[in-house]
């Protein structure tokens, strides 16, 4: 049930972004890994933040600092979990069996903003 809700989110996606395959293709992902693309698409969506700084605080990769830091630090969740599918995606089809450390979850995040950018669609909000 949730294969298939994955593939459809993956459909519309490929329908809505334009250029989404040419993001996929750029971090290694094919139309079979269903759980990468759609960590792509929820990540594309729901990332509004244009700079690699701003998504990283709005993911909350970044150290919370401060006597009340744990408590005050304000992340989303929904898109820190889109973030995690895509990269233990990539790491499995590289053959790593470990799960995603914080450097590996700022390496993609770093990818994909960089394409973001390149393609145009880092202001579009897509």
């Amino acid at each position: 049930m949730v294969e298939e809700a994955r593939k459809e989110i993956v459909n519309k996606a490929i329908k809505i972004v334009p250029g989404f395959m040419d993001i996929a293709d750029s971090p290694g992902l094919d139309r079979g890994n269903i759980n990468g693309l759609a960590g792509l698409a929820g990540l594309l969506v729901y990332n509004k933040a244009t700079s690699y700084k701003k998504s990283i605080n709005y993911l909350g990769l970044c150290k919370a600092r401060g006597r009340d830091g744990r408590r005050n630090k304000m992340y989303s969740r929904k898109v820190q979990r889109h973030l995690i599918m895509l990269t233990n995606a990539i790491l499995s089809k590289n053959g790593q069996t470990c799960t995603s450390r914080y450097r590996d979850l700022r390496e993609m995040l770093k990818k994909i903003v960089d394409i973001r950018k390149s393609m145009g669609l880092a202001g579009a909000g897509v």
